[in-house]
């Protein structure tokens, strides 16, 4: 199963949780104060093989009011 990173709309908390793909996108409640007003996040890696990179994500696609790819605005 994978981990899903989610963000509070509440309380801006940010947490993680183990969940089947089918869940992903089903409402959660939050670690902190126990709201369902949750968003799943875009999830930022980075990969590397003998020292090179071989994949890595950006912030640069994230809106310019959160730079971080999770505000109401950009999702």
């Amino acid at each position: 199963m994978p981990i899903y990173e989610y963000v509070c709309l509440d309380c801006k908390t940010q947490f993680d949780a183990l969940r089947s793909m089918t869940e992903a996108d089903a409402p959660i409640p939050c670690k902190q104060c126990q709201s369902e007003h949750t968003s799943r996040m875009l999830s930022l890696f980075f990969a590397h093989s003998d020292g090179r990179v071989v994949a890595q994500q950006s912030t640069a696609a994230a809106c310019s009011s959160c730079a971080g790819g999770h505000c109401a605005t950009c999702g």
